[in-house]
């Protein structure tokens, strides 16, 4: 999934080496895109995981049937499996469009010249001083 492997890789240059919060980044991220739930693990020394090591992982499946899981090989042998474990999203979900939204509804700003910022600056020093 290529979307995945940039969000883990703009992951890596934000968080840099603190994988906890590489992980949070990831999960949070993907959950706000695709929805549901989703589960990040990162191993730093992939030699430590040997034969003997084993795992599963869900087998969920976008609603367009691509697979919901990732497996990326970053930078410092770290290996990134990024999966999605539930289809119901979180209480604290932000969508893109709810992001477009409130961009679009957000007030133009004015561009002011000095002179009106000092006078703005002054008002509010005197209302502040008078109030006292």
């Amino acid at each position: 999934m290529p979307t995945i492997k940039q969000i883990i890789e703009r992951a890596i240059e934000v968080a840099e080496e603190d994988a906890p919060l590489q992980m949070q980044l990831i999960r949070k991220i993907l959950e706000d895109i695709y929805g549901g739930t989703w589960g990040v693990l990162i191993v730093k020394n992939t030699d430590l995981v040997s034969t003997s090591v084993h795992w599963t992982i869900p087998d969920h499946k976008h609603t367009d049937g691509s697979p919901a899981f990732c497996l990326y090989a970053g930078k410092k042998n770290w290996q990134y499996n990024v999966f999605k474990t539930g289809n119901q999203d979180t209480n604290n979900r932000l969508t893109v469009e709810e992001v477009i939204n409130r961009l679009q509804s957000k007030p133009d700003s004015k561009q002011i010249v000095i002179t009106e910022f000092d006078q703005q600056i002054s008002e509010a020093i005197r209302r502040r001083v008078s109030s006292t």
